[in-house]
């Protein structure tokens, strides 16, 4: 667990790296990228575009690209509408399935070149067009920009005969917005699955945040026991997460590398932001043998239960033992009859010669 929470938490810090910076450069990369903030940007101060937009409005942004490079490059600029990643990390550069509470997708709303080609230590613009949707819209409408360079086939093909191989990207967030007025989070628990997590053996609980407003600060704590039992088997707490607006994520418990058993369980869910916002959930949910054993299967540094093994062991032994003191008692009881049947002829035979002799 300490591993994992170390990628995790390096992770982090190399998005909020990307996402801080005005003007982003690394040699290995060689091409630099930088948001031109408009006259309607709410806070001037950040490099990522935050705009206070009207219903039905049109409007220009742009990226600024620098290739650094002496040889020509081609640049792809992807929007993606935010989403939350299975970290607790919102993420915009992945393309990850609708959420069913999702109105406005900000890949509906804006539109534009994703391919620029550059020349040697050429600049240019990457222009977009935003449409706001006609309604009048509460809350905030999130997504970002991917940019990547574009590989040549040459280079794809040098990369594939390599074993590990990093592609570097940048994002740029949007955030748009039409009023100040405050949303209230809804959480909301789904499906809960039993799954691997890396590797290791864990159950996923579906958390999905319904309204379009950021949840930001989140700590979750998650506690299973049986359905019909106090004692907690497995918990796992994590904080500092966050949620995009109207997206899903699957949190998971740590099955402390344990096998997953099929069986009636209870779920225990709180959950609370830094805005004061609380959620209580409880839920009892079923694992199925045929759902496990292909995941058991599969996952790494798994501590078998062997107790049924152990438990039938444990009476061959004693069944074994028993038989052994059984046979012996019977055969001490055999000799002592043959002794006493042996005695008793020779008794009858003394007898015998006795009575014969008079």
């Amino acid at each position: 667990m300490k591993k994992r929470s170390l990628v995790f938490l390096f992770l982090s810090f190399f998005a909020v790296m990307l996402l801080s910076q005005t003007t982003v450069f690394a040699d290995d990369m060689n091409f630099s990228v930088e948001a031109n903030i408009p006259e309607n940007q709410i806070d001037k101060s950040q490099t990522y575009f935050d705009l206070r937009m009207k219903p039905d409005q049109k409007q220009e942004i742009s990226i600024t690209l620098k290739n650094g490079s002496d040889v020509p490059a081609t640049i792809a600029v992807i929007p993606h509408t935010a989403v939350t990643n299975q970290n607790g990390v919102i993420d915009y550069s992945k393309e990850l399935t609708k959420d069913s509470s999702l109105k406005h997708e900000f890949t509906d709303l804006i539109s534009g070149e994703t391919e620029y080609k550059l020349g040697p230590k050429e600049t240019k613009k990457a222009v977009f067009y935003l449409k706001m949707p006609k309604e009048p819209f509460q809350g905030t409408i999130l997504g970002g920009f991917r940019i990547q360079k574009v590989q040549k086939e040459d280079e794809q093909n040098k990369n594939q005969s390599v074993q590990i191989k990093n592609q570097y990207a940048y994002v740029i967030g949007t955030k748009l917005t039409e009023t100040d007025d405050t949303v209230t989070p809804e959480l909301k628990l789904n499906d809960i699955t039993p799954t691997l997590q890396n590797y290791h053996t864990a159950v996923s609980a579906n958390l999905q945040n319904t309204q379009p407003v950021i949840i930001s600060g989140l700590e979750v704590n998650a506690q299973i026991s049986k359905k019909k039992g106090q004692e907690v088997l497995h918990e796992t707490n994590k904080s500092d997460m966050s949620m995009a607006p109207n997206s899903n994520f699957d949190y998971t418990v740590d099955w402390d590398d344990q096998e997953l058993k099929a069986g009636a369980y209870h779920l225990s869910i709180t959950a609370k932001d830094n805005h004061k916002h609380e959620w209580k959930f409880e839920k009892d949910f079923e694992i199925k043998a045929k759902d496990v054993k292909p995941l058991n299967k599969e996952a790494i540094e798994l501590s078998r239960d062997y107790t049924l093994w152990i438990g039938l062991g444990i009476c061959f032994i004693v069944f074994g033992v028993s038989s052994l003191i059984l046979f012996f008692k019977r055969r001490k009881k055999r000799i002592e009859k043959e002794k006493k049947r042996i005695k008793a002829m020779k008794i009858r035979q003394k007898k015998n010669k006795k009575k014969k002799v008079e």
